[in-house]
């Protein structure tokens, strides 16, 4: 469960990009974050992978106080959240089994357990005969196919997506979504995406909320609307 509780975030420029924001998000599910350019998408996300802290509010997320961590046990918490973003980050000396596997190696799992992950995840995300490929020898929708696939290899209760389908066209854009549907429904992954793209968020109804100068102004849930 992600809680956010009045949480506010200014820098020093002076921009609020955060307005006494109040969220919940239940485990399990599907949910859009959208807003124009400054509305306070990124500095959200940011907070919630504890790359930057609140100035006021709690953020929890699985129990953890996200706020409060220590530099140090930052890295321990990113295990159990996954990052998507509109570009891939992926390295480009390495196989498409390589980058999924280098998840992995640094939670210092047995080779055995690696191999038969990394081949799991391939045939979920629907890479199995492009395993020793490079980057530079896929398409865009490949690449970020082979993002998601290192993002959930470890099994992270939430996934954040900053806009995955950015960088593609309409046609690669559907195929992400509806694999980011397949793991939300197979392992009942909270799903957190932040999008411009309002043909998707039609097209694939989800949860919808709107940030718009870092104050949340609307909020879709459960079948009903709510204004906030």
């Amino acid at each position: 469960m992600i809680e956010i509780l009045d949480v506010s975030k200014a820098y020093p420029n002076g921009v609020h990009a955060l307005n006494h924001v109040k969220l919940k998000i239940d485990d399990g599910e599907f949910v859009y974050v959208i807003g124009a350019t400054g509305s306070g998408k990124s500095t959200l996300i940011k907070i919630l992978n504890g790359e930057i802290v609140p100035d006021e509010g709690l953020v929890i997320v699985n129990g953890t106080d996200v706020g409060a961590l220590k530099h140090r046990k930052v890295p321990y918490y990113r295990r159990n959240i996954g990052c998507v973003f509109q570009d891939y980050r992926l390295l480009p000396t390495l196989t498409v089994f390589e980058n999924i596997a280098f998840a992995l190696e640094v939670l210092g799992m047995s080779k055995k357990e690696i191999r038969k992950r990394v081949r799991d995840v391939l045939e979920l995300v629907d890479l199995k005969d492009k395993e020793r490929c490079y980057p530079n020898e896929l398409s865009g929708g490949q690449q970020q196919r082979v993002t998601i696939g290192r993002a959930i290899a470890n099994r992270p209760q939430v996934l954040i997506a900053d806009e995955p389908t950015g960088n593609l066209d309409p046609e690669k854009s559907l195929e992400i979504i509806k694999l980011l549907e397949k793991i939300n429904e197979t392992f009942n992954t909270t799903i957190l995406m932040v999008t411009h793209d309002i043909v998707l968020v039609e097209k694939f109804k989800k949860r919808t909320i709107t940030l718009d100068h870092g104050y949340v102004v609307h909020d879709s849930f459960k079948g009903g609307y709510k204004s906030v």
